[in-house]
Parts: structure tokens; sequence; C-alpha cells
């Protein structure tokens, strides 16, 4: 039997294998990591195919993530059902749960559907600075021109003065960008750290039937216990450290993903197996079992 430190290298390589092979993967993918989560709800007796498709679904319906956290679950259920998702309430209410304990847990998070840009930010000219070519830059004379041009609010009065008016136009057209640094934080996978919070959730789910498809658990113990031995009580104490547990979360998602019908094929088996062979040690010990009692 292989032992915690056995274990914990055998995590440590799957770890740096997925990174590996899907770290570049939000330059082609651009689905954000709360998008990646909440498909392994769809996922759940279901196919990629199917769940993708309801993903598409829902970004027809509504605005993001955050739309479907708010929305009746009624609204949420109609659009899987015509996706052809299976158990589609059941899979509805378990999308607007989790959703709601991510944005307790995470102030910093991006519910789009998919990654959020960060926006170029070109530099403007300043009379008297150097440019690229070391040249001094002359103030043009077009600049007083446009100081004198003539607005698209020409005429009316400061926004104060009129009770309701919003330049909407204007506020869609010139939009005050986010810090990068804030983006790149929204956008981070630490959010897949809520993964190991609750055995009830897709994620988990979908990181447990990797877990013992590549033999970190075994596949006889239930849900809680099978958390507990890859979390631990902290620390270095379990199969996975606590400062890689967010990476091999939602790394072990993205594999799951990738190759969802034979993970699920490989864990099935192993869990048929596992019931067997306890079937089979219970029914051994029945007769023994009978003898005890009745001398009791």
């Amino acid at each position: 039997m292989a032992t915690l430190r056995d274990l914990q290298s055998k995590a440590k390589k799957l770890l740096s294998k997925w990174e590996k092979d899907y770290g570049g993967m939000f330059e082609k993918d651009r689905r954000s990591p709360v998008t990646h989560l909440c498909m392994t709800i769809l996922m759940r007796n279901n196919t990629v195919d199917n769940a993708e498709k309801a993903v598409n679904a829902l970004r027809k319906r509504f605005v993001d993530w955050n739309e479907i956290r708010v929305s009746p679950v009624a609204e949420v259920t109609e659009v899987l059902e015509e996706a052809g998702t299976p158990h589609a309430e059941q899979k509805a209410y378990a999308l607007r749960r989790f959703l709601r304990a991510v944005f307790s847990k995470y102030t910093k998070t991006n519910l789009y559907f998919d990654v959020m840009d960060i926006p170029e930010v070109i530099p403007v000219p300043v009379p008297g600075e150097k440019n690229e070519n070391g040249d001094i830059i002359v103030a043009s004379d077009d600049d007083d021109e446009e100081s004198d041009a003539v607005t698209r609010e020409s005429g009316l009065p400061q926004h104060p003065e009129v009770p309701g008016y919003v330049d909407m136009k204007k506020i869609l057209e010139q939009p005050v960008p986010l810090d990068p640094k804030l983006i790149t934080e929204k956008n981070g996978i630490h959010v897949a750290g809520i993964t190991w919070d609750d055995v009830e959730r897709g994620p988990f789910a979908a990181m447990w039937r990797v877990a013992i498809t590549e033999g970190l658990v075994e596949p006889d113990l239930e849900a809680p216990q099978a958390l507990f031995k890859l979390r631990g009580p902290g620390g270095d104490k379990g199969v996975v450290a606590d400062k890689e547990r967010d990476k091999f979360a939602f790394y072990s998602v993205i594999f799951a993903q990738r190759n969802w019908a034979k993970v699920c094929k490989d864990s099935d088996k192993a869990w048929e197996k596992a019931r067997k062979s306890s079937a089979d040690a219970n029914e051994a010990k029945g007769p023994t079992a009978k003898k005890a009692t009745a001398g009791k």
C-alpha cells in the first residue's frame, strides 16, 4: 500500500504535468475559471458535449453567471431542458447554490462567462517629453482647435441641472478601465479553492473521480473520507499540500473535462469493484456474525 509520502509525490507530478499540458489554455480557451467549475455541475450524468451545449444555451439567455445566480431556478431549468440536459432542475438548483457560494466567499471573482481582457493602454504624447526616438514632442496647432470644437453636449445645461439626465452614450463609449492587476486577480484560479469546501458540489465530484483513477485515494472511501485524505488536517499532512490546493483542484477539473468519458468509466469501474469486494467480505462474515449473536 502506498505511503502518504508516495501519494504526495504522485500528486506533485500530476500537477506538474497538468500545468505543462494546460497552463497555456487561456490563450485558446477563453472561458473564465468560474465557467470551468460550473461545467463540472453540468457534466454530472452527462457528456462533455452536452454540457458545452448547455453552457452555450445559458450564454444566449443570460448576461453572465451573476445573472444566473440571482435568477429563478425555473428560468435556468427551462434553458437546460431545452438544451437536453439530464436532471435539468437538479442542476439548475446546484448551479445557483454554487454561484451563491462563490459570490459570498470571493470578493475578487470574474462571474462573466469568459476571461476578462486587460485593456491595452496607449500612452498619450505630452508636449515637452521625448518619444521613442528621443525627439522632443512639440504641441500641435490642432490642440487649440480641438478644445474649441463643438461637442454633442453643446446647448445643454450642466448635468446636475437636468433632473434624471444621464449621458449613457458617453458612459458606454468612454468606460473607465479596471486596473490590470485587479483584472488578473478576478481571473485567478484561486476560486477553485471552493472545491475543498463541500463534497456535494460538482467540482469536488470531478476532482474525486480523477483522484480515484490516478490512485490518490481508495475507491472504497466515502466522499468526506476521500476529501479528508486529499486535504488532510492542514499543512503538508494530506495528499495535496495547502499551497497547491487551488491549482490542484483547478487543473484536475480541466483534466476531467478533457478526459471525462475515460475518467467516468475508470472511476465507476473502481467503485463497482470496491462495492463488490465489500459485499463479498460482508457475506463471508455473515455466518460468523450470526453465531456470535446466537451465543449472547
